[in-house]
């Protein structure tokens, strides 16, 4: 493939891995032995849009790390279970965050942060700290 069109091209493979470390390292730890996602002091400074989004995007880093996550993709009530917020308070985030393109959403209504996103998140990330 043409290196100029290979620079189009979104997939797992063309996912910057340090980029993800970098915007998760202040506010989460992967722990491989319960295949939990474990907030660090940082995740009690993030609003609720924010905590999805890193949440979404710690997900995806399970999977690609293969740490027993079968999908990188979280369904609502999953969403407000693993990040201990209100379900009335995870759904119209949820819908905004989709609607702004920042989220996608799979046909089994499972939610994730697609690859060509993960910068955004981050600019939403630096956003909070101005």
């Amino acid at each position: 493939m043409d290196d100029a069109l290979e620079a189009l091209v979104l997939g797992e493979r063309k996912l910057d891995r340090k980029l993800v470390a970098s915007i998760l390292s202040p506010y989460v730890r992967l722990d491989k032995d319960t295949r939990n996602i474990r907030p660090l002091e940082g995740w009690l400074g993030l609003g609720t849009d924010l905590k999805i989004l890193v949440y979404l995007l710690a997900r995806k880093a399970m999977v690609i790390l293969g740490l027993g996550l079968e999908t990188e993709g979280a369904v609502v009530s999953e969403i407000a279970r693993d990040t201990q917020l209100k379900l009335d308070a995870v759904n119209p985030v949820l819908r905004n965050l989709y609607a702004e393109g920042i989220l996608d959403r799979a046909k089994d209504r499972r939610y994730f942060v697609p690859n060509d996103a993960i910068e955004r998140v981050k600019e939403r990330l630096e956003g909070q700290n101005i």
